[in-house]
């Protein structure tokens, strides 16, 4: 009797999971490299070009922003350092606004929904921050800013109107701003800004003392448009109170500016003998109480009352 003879399958070796791995290597491979160079793209990209080129497109009016430097920021978007706006012809005038470091990056939202000109931005200047939204569409400027604790002493188009002394106060509020087409003259700025702990010291105007002053709070709210600041209120407490509105005609530099306000100013417990003074010398009619407003005509290195 013969046994059944049993066959069994040999194995076959199969060399199809090389190549599974070898094409899941190859993926990873290519998209490892591919991400490390669009990470050296963004990283060695001329940004500063891109920036300065986009820059001479607006640096063609009266009023021109500069920058020192500027780098990509990643999560922040770029960062512009030494960032300064002022007239076109600086010829060793202050500038109007400067910054230490300025983040500028396009909205998350808007982005994904095409639109990569509205805007994100944070900044510190002046000892203080600021942050806000602007949107560029249509030919369009339109934004919002908040400012946090501005430091008032070290605004140097405000410190160049005076020959000696000392300004502090810490500013803080929001501004609203929009320009329709390419001419900024056409725009419109709003603000509503508080100041607290104003002073100035230790002053002179054209060679003339001025006495000191402090103010324990500053209100105001105004609009400038069309070349134009127009003060809607303005309200001060402190060494002496203050309320005001008017319109002042804007120049350049700022100092040759045209007033056209009126105002009443009040001394409090707290006014110095030295401010009193002053404030007896503001000429008014015959009869006329205390409270009564003035008008301040001329500039704000030589202001005129009537």
């Amino acid at each position: 009797m013969r046994l059944p003879r049993l066959s069994l399958p040999r194995p076959r070796l199969s060399l199809d999971w090389i190549g599974a791995v070898a094409d899941r290597t190859t993926l990873l491979y290519i998209g490892y490299t591919s991400a490390l160079f669009i990470v050296f793209l963004i990283v060695t990209f001329p940004h500063e070009m891109l920036i300065r080129r986009a820059l001479s497109t607006v640096n063609r009016g009266p009023v021109g922003v500069q920058f020192s430097s500027a780098n990509f920021a990643w999560w922040h978007g770029y960062e512009l350092s030494g960032m300064r706006v002022a007239s076109a012809d600086e010829d060793g005038k202050p500038p109007y606004v400067e910054f230490s470091h300025l983040w500028v990056r396009p909205t998350l939202g808007a982005l994904l929904r095409g639109n990569p000109y509205a805007l994100t931005l944070s900044a510190d200047l002046y000892g203080g921050s600021a942050n806000g939204d602007m949107n560029l569409t249509d030919g369009n400027f339109v934004g919002v800013l908040q400012l946090q604790d501005l430091n008032l002493g070290r605004y140097r188009t405000l410190t160049a109107l005076i020959d000696e002394g000392q300004v502090s106060g810490k500013m803080s509020g929001q501004l609203n701003f929009e320009v329709h087409g390419a001419n900024f003259n056409t725009g419109q700025l709003t603000g509503d800004l508080t100041l607290e702990g104003a002073a100035l010291t230790a002053a002179k105007v054209n060679g003339f003392g001025i006495p000191d002053v402090h103010l324990r709070q500053i209100k105001s709210k105004f609009i400038v448009r069309g070349g134009r600041l127009e003060i809607q209120e303005f309200n001060a407490t402190g060494d002496v109170n203050v309320q005001g509105s008017g319109q002042v005609v804007l120049r350049d530099p700022p100092g040759e500016s045209t007033l056209n306000l009126r105002a009443t100013f009040l001394p409090t417990p707290q006014t110095s003998d030295a401010l009193k003074g002053a404030l007896m010398l503001i000429p008014r009619p015959p009869g006329t109480k205390p409270d009564a407003p003035v008008t301040i005509i001329g500039t704000p290195l030589r202001p005129k009352f009537r």
